[in-house]
């Protein structure tokens, strides 16, 4: 985890995603970038006025926010800026890959929680655009020093171990074990591949099974706060197990919030 990207809209979710990131990285001694996009819907002869006005105006408040966390970095971390022109997810996406970057946080946004990433928020799309993984932040959460970790999966197989590399450096890290939860329909025929076993060979790991339950998504909420764990992952398919979690949330009207930060791995 040497390098974060912080992507902020200097709302209050983005500050509270920031404070996060700059918790995590005293714990690898990262780099962090502090990112803000901006598009200008102007004619033509206000375009260059209206442009330097708002890059003037993000400026500063970049700036702000370097002097107010800047300190809070130990052992000489660098927080850096950066200040981008185009769509914002897109933009995200391009820098994290293209630069090399092993993580992306961004906060969620309102009451709803983590229900706001599969309902075309930014973060949704940040997270269909990058193949950088991306740490979610729930509204108003404070970081807690990392000691456990749930790893929510279906029993599909992982492509390959470099998918799971976030989650094994967070792990080995941390030294925080990782609880793998699943919900089998019927134990005898519905287990966990063994590609997860093996790919998280080089941390402590286990297993658990619960029996079909109606709300999969209370499940997992249950699982986590049954662990007393900090942060949730689960991968992300083109159509995979936490699609078909999050489409079922959003049919029913029920939210899934949540109260730990969601890391989010593309498979």
């Amino acid at each position: 985890m040497n390098k974060l990207l912080v992507p902020t809209d200097f709302s209050e979710n983005a500050d509270n995603a920031l404070r996060y990131a700059i918790e995590l990285a005293n714990e690898f001694g990262s780099s962090v970038t502090l990112l803000h996009t901006y598009t200008v819907s102007s004619t033509a002869g206000m375009f260059v006025s209206v442009e330097s006005f708002i890059k003037k105006d993000a400026a500063e408040e970049l700036l702000r926010r370097v002097h107010q966390m800047e300190p809070r970095l130990r052992d000489g971390s660098p927080l850096s800026t950066q200040l981008l022109r185009g769509g914002t997810a897109q933009v995200i996406a391009d820098l994290a890959d293209g630069q090399g970057y092993d993580l992306i946080i961004m906060g969620t946004q309102g009451a709803s929680g983590l229900r706001e990433i599969f309902l075309g928020s930014t973060t949704n799309a940040v997270i269909n655009e990058a193949d950088t993984p991306v740490l979610a932040i729930p509204s108003g959460h404070s970081y807690q020093p990392i000691k456990e970790i749930v790893f929510a999966v279906d029993d599909e197989g992982i492509g390959h171990a470099g998918i799971l590399k976030p989650l094994v450096r967070l792990s080995k890290q941390l030294q925080a074990p990782v609880r793998i939860f699943h919900q089998a329909l019927d134990f005898d025929r519905d287990g966990i591949d063994p590609s997860v076993d093996l790919f998280l060979d080089e941390v402590e790991h286990s297993f658990h099974y619960e029996l079909d339950r109606e709300d999969i998504n209370q499940s997992i909420n249950d699982f986590v706060a049954s662990t007393q764990a900090q942060m949730l992952c689960m991968l992300r398919r083109k159509r995979g197990f936490l699609e078909e979690v999050f489409h079922s949330s959003a049919s029913t009207k029920e939210v899934f919030n949540s109260p730990v930060p969601l890391l989010v791995l593309k498979d």
